[in-house]
């Protein structure tokens, strides 16, 4: 984990004019003596770090900035999420060691030494990513920053339920005129931008920044002018479907070996389509996942930790992007033995109906 009190002037943001005003309305109760918290809850490449970094910058001429990133690696470290947050001080002390046991009274106290009468903005990146005594801490301290604090917190995380109680902003993907303007942005240098290349980069990065860079930082300008075809997959997202990628390795086998089916389920359907209930709940149970896992987790949406979503007959993930990340997690060896099975399940499917419509025939 890496504190700091230095953050760097943020990009423009765009389509963000909403979020901003939020975080602008929790600098100004910090300014006026009050405490408040605020999540910034979204996947991975949708901007919440560079929200948080935008808020940094315009409190950084009001008050003092604590700033600490999670690592994920650290995450059995017990406080070592307080020790990043608390080892360097507003003035640039030296680090500290990870505290020990400290108690939510205690971490309020040394904020509140930082802040020195003045507004605090404490800033954590990634919290979901803290170590749980740190987590505990923090969320026990930013429920109740106390009247007069004048102490703000803003964390981002990939989701609300670490932080369950706080307020919570929640990021949607960019919508087609503020990924279009960023777009421009990003190509800006080259000779022009060919309108079919355009939409195919537009409809790939799905409102998500961070790919959408990545995607067009990749490009040649013959590509990008449309002079020449484009690669196929197109190169540039792998940081972002890692990104997504991560949370799987925290969920049990089976939860990652549906969300697998599903997501090979889905690329036998249009676009947006999702995948079919009935297909994935005799996929699973071909595959040996248990009856009542698959009940709960296709028909109750439970048991995937938020990642799949029932609607009617079909299931959909949460997040666009988390299945295609969850193929590019998966080795390949078993990416094509989830195809595999659900080919041989459809064909065993199109046989009966194919027994049942064929005629009778006499004698």
């Amino acid at each position: 984990m890496t504190p700091s009190t230095t953050v760097r002037s943020p990009l423009r943001l765009y389509g963000r004019d909403d979020e901003l005003a939020t975080l602008g309305n929790l600098l100004a109760l910090s300014r006026r003596g009050e405490g408040g918290a605020l999540v910034v809850a979204a996947p991975p490449g949708l901007g919440r770090t560079a929200l948080l970094c935008a808020a940094a910058e315009a409190h950084r001429a009001r008050g003092p900035v604590l700033w600490a990133m999670a690592a994920s690696a650290e995450r059995a470290v017990p406080y070592s999420g307080l020790g990043a947050l608390l080892g360097v001080g507003p003035a640039g002390a030296s680090p500290a060691a990870p505290p020990t046991g400290i108690t939510p009274d205690a971490l309020a106290g040394r904020l509140r030494e930082f802040a020195d009468g003045g507004p605090l903005l404490v800033c954590v990146d990634d919290a979901h990513a803290w170590d749980a005594a740190s987590r505990a801490a923090l969320a026990f301290v930013a429920r109740r920053p106390g009247a007069g604090s004048g102490i703000a917190f803003l964390l981002s995380a990939s989701d609300g339920t670490a932080f369950a109680g706080l307020p919570t902003l929640h990021l949607a993907p960019l919508g087609e005129v503020a990924a279009s303007a960023l777009l421009d942005r990003l190509t800006s240098g080259s000779e022009g931008l060919d309108p079919v290349v355009r939409a195919e980069l537009l409809r790939e990065a799905g409102g998500n920044p961070r790919l959408l860079a990545g995607l067009t930082g990749r490009l040649t300008p013959d590509q990008l002018a449309g002079r020449t075809p484009l690669p196929w997959p197109l190169p540039g997202g792998e940081a972002v479907l890692s990104a997504h990628a991560e949370r799987l390795d925290d969920l049990p086998d089976r939860t990652r070996a549906l969300l697998l089916l599903a997501a090979a389920a889905q690329e036998h359907e249009p676009e947006g389509a999702g995948a079919d209930a009935l297909l994935l709940m005799r996929t699973g149970t071909r595959a040996g996942l248990p009856r009542v896992f698959l009940d709960r987790a296709l028909f109750d949406g439970t048991g995937t930790g938020g990642l799949l979503q029932r609607s009617g007959s079909r299931v959909h993930f949460a997040h666009p992007l988390a299945a295609r990340a969850v193929l590019h997690h998966a080795p390949w060896a078993r990416r094509r033995a989830a195809h595999e099975l659900l080919a041989t399940l459809l064909a065993e499917a199109g046989d009966r109906d194919g027994a049942d419509d064929a005629p009778a025939r006499d004698g």
